[in-house]
């Protein structure tokens, strides 16, 4: 979520913020702030560099709170490779959550008022390249996209790949993406990484919970609809 920003708030507010949370995610880190993210292009000076994006994470760095002073992320992330994606409405509702004791302790330290300006939801899909013959394997894996092919005489099997999908969601409430790109992790293994996500204005004609769950719609229906069959199997999908 990106929230309008909270002219009030200060370094010390993040740690005070911490230590009400601390049991849950015991550990912090510090990281470069992310943009904000406008629907109209806006120039702003600063005064002041901006606050730092602190990193709050969970006992079993599985679930990460990102808080900074435009912004207020929550993300499960797999540690083992054993993980299983937890399902939406356990996320989301960590999220409501964390957001809750945010804005709660946004009010009881005299911050401002707390006024969502716009909504985000992403899935992040690791397709894991099984063989050395990455060229070849890459063809079949993107295959399992619907994804027009060259159909090249000439040309062998592509090294990489990138794309990109972008879709208008209903009633004006933002954009469904969806990014393909090739990456490596960090033993050197090949992998492709399908983005897939909604992202759009808070509005008065909607609640927050409104918006997340046509975008979990939208993120699922749009995933069924991007994929074949044969990659519903590789992937186990459930619905």
């Amino acid at each position: 979520m990106q929230f309008s920003a909270l002219r009030n708030i200060q370094t010390r507010h993040f740690g005070e913020f911490w230590e009400k949370v601390k049991e849950e995610f015991p550990s912090t880190r510090d990281m470069v702030p992310l943009p904000d993210v406008s629907e109209l292009p806006s120039v702003e000076l600063l005064l002041m560099p901006p606050l730092r994006r602190v990193f709050m994470i969970s006992g079993d760095q599985r679930y990460v709170v990102q808080l900074q002073d435009t912004r207020f992320n929550l993300n499960w992330r797999k540690v083992d490779p054993a993980d299983q994606y937890p399902r939406f409405d356990a996320v989301f509702g960590k999220f409501q959550h964390a957001w809750g004791l945010f804005a709660e302790f946004a009010e009881l330290a005299s911050l401002g008022n707390l006024i969502p300006d716009r909504y985000e939801l992403t899935y992040v899909n690791h397709l894991d390249m099984k063989t050395d013959g990455f060229s070849r394997e890459l063809e079949t894996k993107v295959k399992m996209l619907k994804w027009e092919g060259i159909g090249a005489s000439f040309l062998p099997s592509p090294v990489s790949v990138s794309g990109a999908w972008q879709f208008q969601m209903p009633d004006s409430k933002g954009i469904f993406a969806a990014n393909l790109s090739h990456a490596k992790r960090p033993d050197g293994r090949d992998l492709l990484v399908l983005n897939i996500s909604c992202a759009g204005p808070a509005s008065s004609r909607y609640s927050m919970k409104e918006w997340f769950d046509t975008a979990h719609e939208w993120i699922v229906r749009g995933f069924t609809d991007l994929t074949t069959d044969e990659a519903h199997q590789v992937w186990g999908r459930i619905s």
